[in-house]
């Protein structure tokens, strides 16, 4: 469809998980043709919780990537189109289809990666998206064969066969693991030895590893990627690179492979919106997960900053995403009575419940904390792959990710 200017009560930008959590659970009186609108910039959604798996060739990438407009069935319209501004003052978005007036608005941008500094961006491989994990299993399979199949010592470099991750937060301690990982398979599968020694290299600019988790997670991660042969090196940030190295430390680092996987911004619609941001450009919004000034807009998931003005701010998690938009969709709801409006006493405010977190430490392994109870190796890997599979957007996809871990022991796509 295209918008011409054409209006409706709600619209909602971004389809990832606030965003299509506050779609499933709309209230009954916005079930109907012409009153919802969802807008995303592509017609498919990527689970990125699960490219580090495929980067490595464990999963297809098919079986992390659904559909957006069944969401919408029953439900709303649905708008392919990037957002390019919004109007606060008149309720329109501009679109690249046109602009859309609306009652309510709804922003579920989540976030992207932060860049590296821009001497730096040229020589790493940003890791976020589903084409940075293809990019990177090419990456890493084209480094892979050149090192079987250098036959001279004259043709080998230092670091042919070296990955460095910058950044330990969850997403680059998950890729460091799986890399370690694979290197192990492909020795075994390989007839011929590669030139040099497979060699994967953490660096972390703090004094621990996923620093915004309880210890726990960096004792067991340490642990766990010292088992794996990770160098994690700590208090060790990246200073400069080129593209056959990384100097980080005071020390270069030879590396075919540079990973940049060091936290989140989110995107120039966000920042550009009316109050106070934090240094990745998230928005504070009140209790109810409104804009100050505008409680007809709400911010959820990476976007928001909630909680600032009187305690640690939430984290930009899916668990705290999944948990916004269904309060979001029923405070709409209980704004939409009649009996309710203009009553905003009667709205209960947001109240995050902490389910816990798991980080994957590899195939076999990871550290969760679920409800008071640490766990960690083959248990905390199983809730790991429960959590992901529970989360993932249809029987679909959870039978094709099923279907791949169930084959993983078989091959990897993309690397023979």
């Amino acid at each position: 469809m295209t918008a011409s200017r054409r209006g409706y009560r709600v619209v909602i930008v971004g389809a990832g998980f606030a965003g299509a959590s506050f779609v499933r659970v709309l209230p009954r009186s916005l079930r109907r043709p012409g009153e919802t609108l969802l807008i995303d910039r592509e017609a498919t959604y990527t689970y990125v919780p699960l490219i580090h798996e495929v980067a490595v060739g464990r999963l297809h990438p098919e079986s992390v990537r659904s559909r957006i407009p069944p969401l919408c069935r029953r439900r709303c319209d649905f708008l392919q189109a990037g957002v390019t501004g919004v109007d606060l003052a008149a309720r329109r978005l501009e679109t690249s289809e046109g602009a859309v007036d609306y009652e309510y608005l709804v922003l579920a941008l989540g976030s992207g990666a932060a860049r590296p500094p821009a001497e730096m961006a040229p020589h790493f491989e940003v890791f976020w998206s589903l084409e940075d994990a293809l990019r990177l299993r090419k990456a890493l399979a084209g480094a892979w064969r050149a090192a079987v199949n250098r036959r001279s010592e004259r043709e080998v470099s230092e670091g042919d066969l070296t990955v460095v991750v910058a950044g330990g937060g969850a997403t680059g301690v998950e890729l460091a693991a799986e890399i370690s990982v694979l290197f192990r398979y492909l020795e075994r599968r390989t007839p011929r030895n590669p030139s040099v020694e497979p060699r994967v290299v953490l660096l972390e600019a703090k004094d621990r590893l996923i620093g915004w988790l309880d210890p726990f997670f960096h004792e067991v991660a340490m642990e766990k990627l010292a088992s794996l042969g990770v160098e994690v090196r700590l208090n060790t940030p990246v200073e400069s690179a080129d593209e056959r190295s990384v100097r980080a430390g005071g020390v270069r680092l030879p590396a075919r492979v540079r990973v940049w996987a060091t936290g989140i911004e989110v995107s120039g619609l966000v920042r550009g919106l009316p109050g106070e941001h934090d240094a990745a450009g998230r928005v504070e919004v009140d209790d109810h997960l409104t804009l100050p000034g505008h409680p007809e807009v709400y911010v959820l998931g990476d976007a928001a900053l909630y909680g600032a003005e009187f305690r640690e701010p939430l984290l930009p998690t899916a668990s705290v995403a999944v948990q916004q938009g269904p309060y979001a969709a029923r405070d709409l709801a209980r704004r939409l009575r009649p009996t309710h409006r203009n009553q905003d006493t009667a709205r209960p405010a947001f109240d995050f419940f902490d389910r816990g977190y798991v980080v994957s430490l590899g195939p076999e392994s990871a550290a969760a904390e679920a409800l008071g109870l640490r766990l960690k190796g083959a248990a905390a890997q199983a809730l790991y792959r429960g959590v992901l599979l529970y989360y993932l957007k249809s029987r679909r996809d959870r039978i094709l990710t099923g279907a791949d871990w169930a084959m993983e022991r078989i091959g990897r796509l993309g690397f023979g």
